[in-house]
């Protein structure tokens, strides 16, 4: 059984990174990256730079955290709303234009940045533990809801019954993060051919008529 002073250090250790999270998303929203000052985080969020250091390993390791959960947030936003359009439709021909609409929006400003900022925290958390385990949770979190929505087209018999929808929402995921070849290059002339490349590969998991 844990003891109770170990399930209290936890406890204290989740609301540190919390707090300190919060803080720097806040900041990273108020004067971007390049501008953030840690000794202002550290004051804003009254936690000692030795607690940053424990949790996150260095300032850039906390960066990368904070971006990370921006982006997760994002996702988790974006998941809502794909959530409740698959719920509107009234068809599995509107279903398919819906993902294919998905697939169209790449290009975005707003998603090019959140996927260079995810790429950044991915690459970050090989050499630093916390960081990893902060994405890995914010991931499955995300996954898991992006299947659900997808088992709402399973249960209308949009998506073949025997998909795996964790594999699904993590392979569509992988698909949008390889996007970030195409927006390194800017060859923007492959965007209409990459869209319809990523949807037809999403094919075979649809349900037949």
């Amino acid at each position: 059984m844990t003891k109770p002073i170990e399930r209290e250090t936890s406890r204290r250790g989740r609301a540190t990174i919390e707090k300190l999270l919060e803080v720097t998303i806040n900041e990273l929203d108020r004067v971007g990256l390049a501008e953030v000052d840690i000794e202002s985080l550290l004051r804003k969020s009254k936690i000692s730079k030795g607690s940053l250091y424990h949790h996150f390993g260095s300032k850039n390791g906390l960066l990368a955290a904070a971006e990370a959960q921006q982006f997760m947030k994002y996702l988790k936003r974006e998941g809502e709303t794909f959530r409740k359009l698959i719920e509107d439709c009234k068809s599995k021909q509107k279903f398919i234009d819906l993902v294919a609409a998905v697939m169209k929006i790449t290009r975005l400003e707003a998603n090019i940045d959140f996927r260079k900022k995810r790429v950044r925290a991915i690459a970050m958390s090989f050499n630093d533990e916390n960081l990893a385990q902060v994405l890995k949770n914010a991931q499955i979190d995300v996954t898991q809801y992006l299947a659900g929505s997808f088992q709402i087209a399973k249960n209308r018999g949009w998506v073949k019954p025997d998909t795996d929808l964790m594999a699904l929402s993590y392979w569509i995921q992988g698909v949008f993060i390889g996007h970030i070849m195409l927006d390194i290059t800017e060859q923007t002339e492959h965007e209409e051919a990459w869209s319809e490349v990523a949807f037809q590969a999403l094919q075979p998991f649809l349900a037949a008529d």
